[in-house]
């Protein structure tokens, strides 16, 4: 009796369908929409329709589909309410009978874009997903036209895998936690809560770990310098010799997949020289005003699991790390040469790159970064402060070669924030704050190899600010659909 018992169950279950996504009276925060529903036996295939009337008089969307997913990327709108429905269609073009839901489409809160597309032909198709923290924070997708689709406030931003979860950081302005999440608004991790998370970057390593900066202090002396007078004139000694004011690094802190502890961490303190630091960009000025010096500026890493090493990028010292992972022995330091300050054992001094973001290591190991050349116009004698492009290679952990380098016009010079990312075609997408002339132009852009601008969607309002972007091919990359026989 109990099998037979259990056979109705299984049998019943299967009998009804459920529409699964959008969920019953949901408030959704994108107009690229996933309708997921269960499988109806003996279904041929499946009758979708969609409308903004409760009665499907007029029918937004209306198709026939195979499998029981179908992401809707046209048709649907901000700020409305939608009604969908489902039925199955046998072998015998017979129809099942209707399942029905209904849905709600929230707000579009991007800043608008202003879009110019030269070559549409080479730009890659998807969508743009980027962190916005002035005028205001949120965190949005567009489409290659420049459409809002997507928008959450849940979590800053500052990477994407390559399953489309997101990472960043959830904070007060005082104290913040690292979060991973989904374009659902699913958290699906989040660090300790007593570890004080620096926004630049977190991730999930090869060993599926979590590595984030959490920031730490230490005391040390005030640098002399054209500063040195408004120190003293608040009590300090700024001799330059005195431990006496706060200085900011940023530790690399790894976190157990499963128990959330702390397993590995790296502190700057124990291996950098505080002897090193800059003196040219004003950021002793900006810690008299701060109340503590932001040494390092660490803004980036890069676990690379074949070497067992991390690339690192501390902007303020305008140096880019190597360091062995676990022993945090420091293969190589890369940034200027000893007479701006900040290291006696750079590498690779001939490239003068300054303030750097989003260091990255390609398939080839080859190392992509931003360099928003903050100190360009002093190093290499430009005009205007030039931010770069560079694609370099290390060879030997000695000496660097130029494998490939964009110079974004003038206007387009990055101050601060800045990310690059390689497309599967080639083509470089770019962030950049844009910063360089009389009106700030925060803009993505994309670039072929041969250095042709494409494609620039820039902010239209005058204060944006954002901090990296990504090209995605969909905001719903874990769609997926299971068909069973029967």
């Amino acid at each position: 009796m109990k099998k037979i018992i259990f056979l109705l169950f299984i049998f019943s279950s299967f009998s009804f369908s459920a529409l699964i996504h959008p969920e019953n009276g949901a408030d959704e925060n994108a107009i690229h929409i996933l309708f997921e529903w269960d499988q109806i036996p003996d279904a041929n295939y499946y009758n979708l329709q969609v409308s903004n009337q409760q009665s499907f008089n007029t029918l937004l969307i209306d198709i026939e589909n195979l499998s029981t997913v179908y992401i809707a990327t046209d048709n649907l709108g901000w700020n409305d309410t939608y009604y969908w429905r489902v039925r199955s269609i046998d072998d015998n073009g017979n129809n099942g009978s209707w399942n029905t839901s209904n849905f709600s489409i929230g707000e579009q809160k991007l800043t608008n874009l202003s879009l110019d597309s030269y070559n549409d032909d080479e730009v890659v198709d998807g969508v743009m997903v980027y962190s916005q923290f002035l005028p205001y924070f949120i965190v949005g997708a567009v489409d290659k036209d420049g459409n809002e689709i997507w928008n959450t406030e849940i979590a800053y931003m500052n990477h994407i895998n390559e399953y489309g979860q997101m990472y960043g950081i959830v904070g007060n302005g005082n104290y913040s936690r690292g979060y991973k999440y989904n374009f659902h608004d699913d958290y699906l991790w989040q660090s300790p809560d007593n570890y004080d998370i620096d926004s630049h970057e977190v991730k999930q390593i090869p060993n599926g770990n979590y590595m984030a900066f959490q920031k730490v202090f230490q005391s040390g002396p005030i640098s002399e310098g054209n500063w040195s007078f408004y120190f003293q004139g608040q009590g300090y000694q700024a001799d330059g010799i005195t431990s006496e004011f706060p200085w900011l690094g940023l530790k690399i802190v790894e976190f157990d997949k499963d128990t959330n502890e702390e397993v590995w961490s790296w502190d700057p303190f124990e291996h950098f020289s505080m002897e090193d630091y800059d003196v040219y960009a004003g950021t002793w000025w900006n810690a008299a005003f701060d109340g503590f010096f932001d040494w390092m500026h660490s803004n980036a890493f890069h676990f690379d699991e074949q070497e067992s090493v991390i690339y690192v990028s501390h902007r303020h010292l305008s140096r880019l790390s190597k360091i062995s992972y676990p022993s945090g022995e420091v293969i190589w330091n890369m940034g200027l040469p000893s007479e701006y300050g900040t290291g006696d054992d750079n590498i690779c001094t001939d490239l003068l790159f300054s303030f750097q973001h989003h260091i990255q290591l390609m398939d080839n190991g080859d190392l992509l970064f931003f360099d928003n050349g903050n100190l360009s116009n002093i190093l290499l004698d430009d005009s205007n402060p030039t931010t770069r492009i560079r694609r370099i290679k290390v060879i030997d952990d000695s000496y660097c070669e130029t494998i490939w380098q964009y110079d974004l016009p003038a206007n387009l010079h990055g101050l601060g924030m800045g990310s690059v990312q390689l497309l599967e075609n080639g083509n470089y997408s770019i962030y950049t704050y844009g910063s360089g002339l009389d009106e700030d132009e925060c803009s993505i852009i994309e670039v072929t190899q041969e250095g042709e601008m494409i494609w620039k969607a820039t902010s239209t309002h005058p204060n944006a600010a954002w901090y990296r972007s990504y090209k995605i091919p969909s905001i719903h990359p874990d769609a997926f659909s299971v068909i069973a026989n029967g």
